[in-house]
């Protein structure tokens, strides 16, 4: 059986067919899954509207250029053009995302102007014949066959004169005056994969007909507008009239999608931060397509909800009447519940009261449950806002270096952020802050105090703000209109606050600082930043918390790594060859899970393809094939079978075997007959 790829089981026509059994148990292994999937569908679909939008937000003030750009080169058509209207579209090193961006800048050309926009890319147009021909397709919406011959179909003579060939313009030139199109927007999406000589062609021969058919030229370009333009020749150059367009790149669109998706203050379901890290990573490292980032959090989601029978307590309309017995029993064996029970008992007898009742009464685990889901997602919403407070005072006050939203969010998450050395820098440069800087500070937090309110509720647990920010901005413009000075006001802890006095004692000379004596307005100044500072501190104390302490943690947050690297980072090549280097972990069998008591043995029981490849592991650079067939004649041969073809059979397919799954590469040189034989049948 271990040297036949498939079997086909083709039962006898007599045979008749066996009737099938009803199922009577219904989700026996997924109990209540139908509604598990309908919670996944809601929750993705807020989050894949919140996508949506930060999509559209990242790309719209760009667009607009662009769209005004192709709108102000079609409103004049009566005036002469000497150059086509050109745009250079820098959509960064990306190329994944390039696609996905200049679709959707083509629905915004088509909705918002009434020009024509064709999107062309490299692998379509290999030559100029090619490019006009899916250039006019696209155009004019015809789908023409490319095979005929071009000669016999300009010769064929027509109703309204000579037929044109599928690549004339004439087309572009007679559909347009069908229809009411102002510009035809020609959109080269990879530019540099483009050859030169290619594009100079193209932009001499759109430049010869401006003067009957209006172009407009979008280039998207990968580099740098300088290397596009060294790539063309001076005449091309002059032929194009351009304007550059810098599109937000892709780093910083993920950012925003983590933001508003990952680290969203409405999250019933939270992504651990050791599963964000992996696809940020994953994210930077291949340089991917922001789509790539939205189909991994997709398939956590999934995940989750497919995989997790405690995730139906996720749904806030969830009665103990609907509930499966399943769905309990789950919940009494999550580790964190496991340890909340120990945490109770060593605690009075009233708690040792409620271990008891949570053990045995249903009704009880599905109350604590609801009340502990619901103030968890509330605390987790809480240091939401405080990663996003941290990052905003560091962008307020242009701290270097500049440390990312998702970096700041990912060590709250890991409550690696409370004593770190990165807060404790932040407060310190938020004390020696002069007020220039102070008063965008306090405004970076006003709004998103303004912001937190509206997501919720002003008086539930998630609107009540430690921080009076509202309150210290009154003092601080009262503060302003007493200042008579020019220059920014000074804390205490600023450094120019400090004085160095020199004594000398005994013929030793002392040094020793000296706070400078503060104005009025100053020291109310610093009283109002050491008034903020010590808010903050407070506020951050209470909202960075450890996920793990809390209770049924595994029900509202999802952080398991293998599924989503198996699926996103496979690693086929390990796993063929940890099958051939040890079968018997794969077989689940007994025959060849060790031999003579050694578990790396190789016997005559194990598959052929198996003997073969570990003997190739065992052996040196070079390995000679008689050598190899000899030992593998003495591990799987048949002493009392005199014939050697069957073992040779098995042999040639083990080694065709290895060769198609690439673990075996041979040399071309063929030293004996034995060698001769067995190539062949490769």
């Amino acid at each position: 059986m271990e040297h036949e790829r498939c079997y086909v089981y083709q039962p006898p026509e007599t045979e008749e067919r066996a009737p099938k059994r009803q199922r009577v148990d219904k989700s026996l292994f997924q109990p209540q899954l139908k509604e598990r999937l309908q919670i996944y569908r809601d929750l993705w679909a807020e989050q894949e509207q919140r996508i949506q939008t930060t999509l559209e937000e990242a790309d719209s003030a760009t667009q607009e250029q662009i769209v005004d750009f192709v709108s102000a080169s079609g409103s004049s058509l009566d005036e002469p053009k000497f150059a086509i209207p050109t745009g250079l579209v820098v959509a960064g090193p990306s190329i994944a995302s390039h696609g996905p961006y200049f679709e959707r800048l083509g629905r915004k050309i088509r909705s918002d102007t009434e020009s024509a926009y064709i999107l062309l890319s490299s692998g379509e147009c290999p030559n100029l014949k090619t490019l006009l021909k899916n250039l006019i397709k696209k155009a004019t919406s015809r789908i023409e066959d490319e095979d005929d011959d071009d000669l016999e179909q300009s010769s064929r003579p027509s109703r309204h004169g000579p037929k044109l060939l599928n690549y004339d313009l004439r087309h572009i030139q007679d559909w347009r005056k069908k229809n009411r199109v102002s510009s035809v927007v020609v959109t080269i999406q990879d530019s540099e994969a483009f050859d030169a000589g290619l594009l100079i062609d193209l932009i001499d021969l759109l430049h010869s007909w401006l003067d009957r058919i209006p172009f407009v030229l979008l280039f998207g370009i990968a580099t740098s507008a300088d290397s596009f333009e060294d790539r063309l020749a001076g005449q091309s150059l002059r032929n194009l009239e351009g304007e550059r367009f810098d599109v937000t790149q892709s780093d910083d669109i993920v950012e925003k999608l983590f933001s508003a998706t990952v680290a969203s203050l409405d999250n019933r379901l939270f992504i651990g931060p050791q599963l964000c890290r992996r696809m940020l990573d994953r994210q930077k490292d291949y340089v991917q397509n922001v789509q790539d980032f939205c189909d991994g959090l997709k398939y956590a989601y999934m995940s989750h909800f497919y995989a997790s029978v405690p995730s139906i307590f996720l749904n806030h309309k969830l009665r103990f009447e609907d509930l499966q017995a399943d769905a309990i029993e789950a919940v009494r064996n999550l580790p964190s519940f496991r340890r909340h029970i120990e945490n109770l008992h060593e605690q009075d007898s009233f708690s040792r009261q409620l271990v008891r009742e949570l053990l045995e009464a249903d009704q009880v685990v599905f109350k604590e449950l609801q009340y502990s889901t619901t103030s968890a997602q509330e605390e987790l919403s809480v240091l939401n806002h405080a990663a996003q407070v941290l990052f905003s005072i560091r962008e307020a006050l242009q701290m270097t270096p500049r440390v990312k939203a998702s970096i700041i969010w990912i060590r709250a998450a890991s409550a690696d952020l409370l004593d770190s050395p990165l807060l404790r820098e932040t407060m310190l440069t938020l004390k020696k802050t002069p007020s220039d800087k102070f008063a965008k500070l306090l405004s970076t937090l006003s709004n998103l105090s303004d912001k937190k309110d509206m997501m919720y509720d002003k008086g539930s647990k998630q609107g009540r703000d430690s921080m009076d920010v509202s309150g210290i901005k009154k003092e601080f413009d009262s503060i302003l209109k007493q200042q008579d000075a020019s220059t920014p006001l000074r804390t205490e802890h600023d450094v120019r606050s400090d004085s160095v006095r020199a004594t000398v004692v005994a013929q030793k000379v002392l040094l020793s600082k000296h706070k400078a004596a503060l104005s009025k307005q100053d020291q109310a100044y610093s009283d109002l930043v050491t008034r903020l500072h010590n808010q903050l501190e407070s506020f951050f104390k209470i909202a960075l918390i450890d996920l793990q302490i809390l209770p049924y943690s595994e029900v509202f947050t999802y952080d398991l790594k293998s599924p989503h690297l198996e699926v996103f980072q496979p690693k086929p090549r390990f796993s063929v060859e940890r099958a051939m280097a040890s079968p018997h972990d794969y077989l689940n069998c007994d025959c060849c899970s060790a031999v003579d008591g050694k578990e790396s043995a190789l016997g005559a029981r194990q598959p052929a393809t198996a003997i073969v490849y570990q003997m190739y592991l065992e052996s040196g650079a070079l390995v000679n094939v008689t050598d190899l067939w000899s030992a593998f004649k003495a591990i799987a041969g048949d002493e009392d079978d005199g014939d050697e073809s069957k073992t040779m059979a098995l042999f040639q397919r083990a080694l065709a075997e290895l060769r198609y799954l690439g673990l075996l590469r041979p040399t071309k040189k063929k030293t004996d007959h034995v060698a001769k034989v067995m190539w062949k049948g490769l």
